[in-house]
């Protein structure tokens, strides 16, 4: 178990950990909670730094990991899908596109190939991450006890998360039209 390892792990703990801050709410619940989302992307980019430069590549990462991101990033669009931060059919999307992919990853396996990580979903990572913590510090900076502000607050991070779901579908039609071949083979295979 690598440090690559341990920080994907780190991922995965944290993640019932943000839903709880984020629940809590307040002033210090909502710092907590962008502290720990901060821990998610810092994890993120520390592991996939480490595994790389430190020959720490691994089957267990190459699962883990994305596995470790939809994770801890779901956990936070659920809790803007509670907070009116997000809609139900963005939080949807979101949850199809990942589950796909990770399927669509399956059935490229079965099929004896790798269905690598694009380009598009290394963007959809970035867009996710950088709206994640904008939306959470707006959340911060606003004032729970002004309801005009609190509106404006969530009407913006709508905006952010339409931003995301774009970003989003674009990477799944990306993996889906990279993983014909697979799915392809995967018809004509007989059981």
């Amino acid at each position: 178990m690598g440090t690559a390892n341990q920080l994907t792990l780190v991922r995965l703990a944290l993640s019932p950990v943000f839903i709880l801050m984020f629940y809590l709410g307040g002033g210090a619940g909502h710092v907590l909670a962008l502290a720990v989302a901060i821990l998610f992307e810092t994890t993120d980019l520390l592991d996939g730094y480490v595994a790389r430069n430190w020959q720490q590549t691994t089957d267990f990462g190459k699962l883990f990991d994305p596995m470790a991101d939809s994770v801890a990033r779901f956990s936070v669009f659920l809790c803007f899908l509670w907070g009116g931060y997000a809609d139900l059919w963005m939080v949807a999307l979101i949850f199809y596109r990942e589950s796909m992919v990770a399927y669509l990853r399956i059935a490229a396996a079965r099929s004896g190939l790798v269905l690598a990580a694009r380009l598009s979903g290394k963007l959809k990572a970035i867009t996710q991450g950088v709206v994640i913590l904008a939306v959470l510090v707006l959340i911060v900076l606003t004032p729970a006890d002004d309801p005009f502000r609190v509106e404006a607050t969530k009407r913006t991070a709508q905006w952010l998360m339409g931003l995301v779901v774009l970003v989003t579908l674009w990477s799944g039609w990306d993996y889906v039209r990279s993983s014909l071949p697979a799915l392809r083979g995967l018809l004509r295979r007989k059981p």
